[in-house]
């Protein structure tokens, strides 16, 4: 595996402390030139991770099989030691610039229960008669897939299996296959096949297929088939264990399920922003609109709501938008009878102009993609007061969303008194 590639992936807290004591030593490895300056490396190696997986399984990190290599800054292995449980308790290291891997004895090949862990350290520079310690970090590099079968099959087909594809190979889950398929983070296709008697007595199959086209690396994918002989419906839910990231994907008949990793640009767009309420206070009545433009469920949970480069506020609940959707934020329960989601008072609409920013949460809520943006304080945005700013039903993509001409004020009216459609098709502006 490349290194480069290893260190973009995400990291699991797993701690590896490496103590480097630069000593003189009368009996150094042979590599080293007895007129060269070098000291030694103590490696101090400790661990505490359990990863829960469903089903209360466990797989726990066993740091002395761990391998160890010390490398050069031009990438040459400079010492590699199979085992961490059978290194020396000292290794002479000539003074220059180096960095340590440290990895599991398997590799990420496509198999059952096989979690590879990888980590580097930082560069350092080793002289004479210092001492240093460094960290590794390694991260479970894999992401993983379990299968379960819904009672539906259970009670109605002979047979069912699913099949787990990508560039690197393959796993069967059969009927009673309850471990977790690891597989490297890359595109994968999900196929169930099953079996079943038709009422004359002759066999017969039903296919269902998915994907996961962007898997991510220390994230459990818990696939679930579900159908009858009748026809099904697909379905999406996420959901975060206490210390894997958990992504659930349903397959059901008739549907190709598809799991996003973050909200892709402009497949969810703001429509509609009450900023200047006149029926209720600002602090009670302002809201926005967002409207969902792909033909995927998509999740808010996470989404961070900004104000220019500022976050104002990060979802914090799991919100379900269908393809084709509205749905309403607020900042008050009073804002709208319509059922929505309330931000709270932490973010404000100003009444003469805002950046308004929808991003994905990214590594710390700071740093993730732009969903989508609406700067309404810019010249040909409508002047709303006492109603709310509204996107032609015409113009509903992302950049036309962006240009004044795109909007104007509503002239329906909803609970409040004010003029607005929320949570509803937005009037044409003419």
């Amino acid at each position: 595996m490349k290194n480069q590639q290893i260190k973009n992936l995400k990291r699991c807290a797993i701690v590896v402390c490496l103590s480097l004591m630069i000593n003189s030593c009368e009996n150094p490895l042979e590599k080293v030139n007895e007129n060269d300056l070098y000291g030694k490396i103590t490696l101090d190696i400790s661990v505490e991770l359990t990863v829960n997986e469903f089903r209360g399984r466990k797989s726990e990190v066993l740091i002395d099989d761990f391998q160890i290599d010390v490398w050069t800054v031009g990438g040459e292995l400079y010492q590699s030691f199979a085992r961490f449980a059978d290194m020396p308790s000292e290794i002479p290291l000539e003074s220059g610039n180096y960095y340590v891997s440290a990895h599991s004895p398997n590799d990420m090949s496509v198999a059952f229960d096989n979690p590879f862990y990888y980590g580097e350290s930082d560069i350092f520079s080793i002289n004479y008669e210092e001492q240093k310690v460094i960290s590794i970090t390694p991260f479970l590099s894999n992401c993983m897939v379990t299968v379960v079968y819904q009672q539906s099959i259970l009670d109605n087909f002979i047979d069912y299996t699913t099949m787990v594809t990508s560039t690197e190979g393959a796993l069967i889950f059969g009927k009673e296959e309850t471990r977790s398929g690891y597989f490297p983070p890359i595109p994968l296709d999900i196929e169930a096949t099953l079996s079943f008697e038709n009422p004359d007595g002759t066999p017969a199959t039903k296919t269902l297929s998915g994907s996961i086209p962007d898997p991510k690396p220390q994230t459990l994918y818990q696939v679930t088939i579900d159908a009858s002989l009748a026809t099904g419906s697909g379905t999406l839910s996420i959901q975060v264990d206490e210390t894997l990231f958990s992504e659930l994907v349903s397959i059901s008949e008739g549907s190709t399920s598809t799991v996003e990793g973050p909200i892709g640009y402009g497949d969810l767009i703001i429509t509609e922003i009450m900023y200047n309420p006149a029926a209720v206070s600002d602090t009670e009545g302002e809201w926005f609109e967002v409207f969902n433009t792909s033909s995927e469920q998509i999740d808010l949970f996470q989404l961070v709501i900004k104000k220019g480069m500022d976050v104002q506020h990060t979802v914090n609940e799991h919100i379900l938008i269908n393809p084709q959707e509205f749905f309403v934020l607020a900042r008050h329960v009073n804002a709208t009878i319509v059922s929505g989601y309330i931000y709270g008072t932490g973010l404000t609409l100003t009444n003469s102009g805002d950046d308004l920013i929808l991003a994905n949460y990214g590594d710390d809520g700071t740093n993730g993609s732009t969903i989508c943006s609406v700067d309404y304080g810019l010249t040909g945005f409508p002047d709303g007061n006492g109603a709310s700013i509204n996107l032609n039903p015409d113009s509903f993509d992302v950049n036309l969303a962006k240009a004044g001409v795109s909007w104007c004020l509503p002239t329906s009216s909803f609970d409040t008194g004010d003029l607005g459609t929320p949570g509803t098709m937005n009037d044409i502006c003419n």
